[in-house]
């Protein structure tokens, strides 16, 4: 089979796309957009951004309907080559979406490729039609001039393609493998610094798990001039999007990229290939369930930072101060954990993983598994283990024999690298299955490590004394469940005058009774607010003791 693409009027954004299928006569042919993406757990309905929707043979109209929102069905009254055509509208910008314009044109497979019920092994060729002087970024083996080969539907939808006059290429080197670095947009960094630092974490992460089965791999940028932050795994390469681009030229928004791009890179072998088996095959039509979301996105938000840490391109207190000080702030200024476990939490993320959601509903997987990461790296470090270890049986046992894992096939794996299986068993009961405070065991763990955690009074004085945290236009965006605030306020509410002035974001320290004039929804309200009690949502800063061995272990 064959695919099409081309663009009439880039900057009407749609792409026009002809399917060429050879089909048996008598053959009924099931078209099946995908209703998601992987790295995104939750249905994203691609089939909205199809128009013009219609199928031939030799020129004359074939008779077609749909059977669900994104199911096309046709039945093939003759042998010979069937041509479906169809617009896509690329409108959207990042790390998972397609865009065209006038400078380039980026796509994702996965919005717009249909999956052939029965013929999802079937090569397919690809051929995108851009102008000459545009350069092609793409995993994809290239046969010819825009000519593009893949082995089935799952090799073209998890190959993002990038195209533009203006795409610049860089390469380094690690072990056997080369890696491609494509950037669209301005660059405002040192490349050279830049491609010395990725090699260093980049064979540390090779030396982890001990092979990569990979040629060429391709980091695919979009240095973008607005704000973005946003990255997607591929089997063979990534997509990042960032801005805006000009605030790469400062370090502190360089090591997020930096971030991104380690952790980006260690999805390469946990999930695209240590993959949860809900996931093994990938089914784009339903949605698939997992509770391991510690494992496929909590291990890897750990394990990006920490080969920072391992590969020089952070030193300690730079670990401390700007990774692990962010994850507990993040973590203890909610209250999700007291409600629903992480394993809950994961097989949520179809219902409301990537928003907000209604209050302390909730923990995110990133940010909660990172933590219980690092608690079980270090808990396992006592036995000689390591995290690294488990991840790295993880590869052999179940990525390289392309075999999907359940949480116990991964407890399962940490409690051979420990000598008590009831301490393992109790750490998933207390942390991952259930809803137990984590706080204690990670400061356990990393004063473990000669590593103390402080806890300091919030700069923010609402915040520390009342418990509520604000916007700058005085509306209230937290509470604090235990401060006085909670029965006397509710989230919306904007702060309008204190003490009878104009909102101020910080009054006077020391304060513990103040008068509010409250516009809640519309209704006036004036109010009292005292709280004697204080000190909410502490600001977390780490101080770091001697040198001991087992923190010498870790950072290795």
């Amino acid at each position: 089979m064959e695919y099409l693409i081309k663009r009439n009027n880039p900057l009407s954004q749609f792409i026009e796309v002809k399917l060429n299928l050879h089909c048996k006569q008598g053959e009924k042919v099931n078209l099946q957009l995908p209703s998601w993406r992987p790295g995104r757990y939750e249905i994203t309905n691609y089939a909205q951004n199809i128009r013009d929707f219609s199928v031939q043979l030799d020129q004359s109209a074939v008779d077609w309907e749909k059977q669900n929102k994104d199911l096309w069905c046709f039945k093939a009254s003759n042998k010979g080559i069937y041509t479906v055509s169809y617009k896509f509208h690329a409108n959207q910008m990042d790390a998972g979406g397609s865009w065209s314009d006038d400078e380039q044109l980026y796509l994702n497979f996965i919005n717009f490729i249909f999956e052939i019920k029965g013929r999802e092994n079937e090569s397919i060729q690809v051929s995108v039609s851009i102008p000459d002087d545009y350069k092609a970024a793409t995993a994809l083996p290239k046969i010819d001039r825009n000519l593009f080969q893949a082995d089935n539907f799952q090799h073209l939808v998890d190959s993002p393609f990038l195209s533009s006059a203006t795409l610049n290429h860089y390469s380094y080197q690690a072990e056997q493998s080369t890696f491609h670095l494509w950037f669209h947009g301005e660059i405002h960094f040192d490349i050279e610094k830049l491609l010395e630092s990725f090699k260093g974490f980049t064979q540390k992460q090779i030396s982890a798990f001990g092979d990569f089965p990979a040629q060429n791999y391709h980091f695919l940028y979009q240095l973008l001039p607005y704000k973005h932050y946003h990255g997607v795994e591929h089997q063979f390469s990534t997509v990042i999007t960032f801005g805006p681009a000009e605030s790469l030229s400062e370090k502190k928004n360089l090591e997020e990229l930096f971030g991104v791009s380690a952790h980006e890179l260690y999805h390469f072998w946990n999930v695209c290939r240590i993959r949860p088996k809900e996931l093994l095959p990938y089914d784009f039509s339903k949605e698939a369930y997992i509770q391991t979301g510690v494992v496929a996105e909590g291990v890897t938000t750990y394990m990006g930072d920490i080969f920072l840490l391992k590969s020089g391109y952070f030193n300690l207190e730079e670990y401390l101060s700007k990774i692990l000080e962010k994850l507990f702030q993040r973590e203890f200024e909610s209250f999700g954990w007291q409600n629903q476990s992480i394993a809950a939490s994961s097989f949520d993320l179809w219902l409301d993983g990537y928003k907000p959601g209604i209050p302390d509903k909730k923990v995110s997987i990133y940010n909660r598994g990172a933590l219980i990461s690092l608690c079980l790296d270090l808990i396992l470090l006592d036995e000689g283990s390591s995290l690294h270890e488990v991840m790295k049986d993880m590869w052999n046992n179940f990525g390289k024999k392309h075999k999907g894992y359940d949480m116990e096939d991964f407890q399962n794996i940490v409690t051979l690298h420990h000598s008590s299986p009831k301490i393992i068993d109790n750490f998933f009961k207390d942390y991952v299955t259930g809803k137990k405070d984590l706080f204690p065991v990670l400061k356990a763990q990393l004063e473990s490590i000669n590593i103390k955690i402080n806890g300091e009074k919030n700069s923010d004085y609402y915040m520390s004394q009342f418990g509520i945290k604000l916007h700058t236009d005085g509306t209230i965006s937290k509470i604090h469940p235990e401060s006085a605030a909670f029965n006397l306020l509710m989230l919306g509410d904007k702060i309008e005058q204190v003490d009878g002035l104009a909102f101020e974001n910080n009054p006077a320290k020391g304060v513990q009774k103040i008068h509010l004039s409250i516009n809640r929804f519309g209704r006036p309200i004036q109010l009292v607010l005292e709280d004697k009690k204080g000190h909410y949502y502490p600001s977390f800063r780490f101080e770091v003791m001697e040198e001991n061995n087992k923190r010498v272990k870790w950072m290795e």
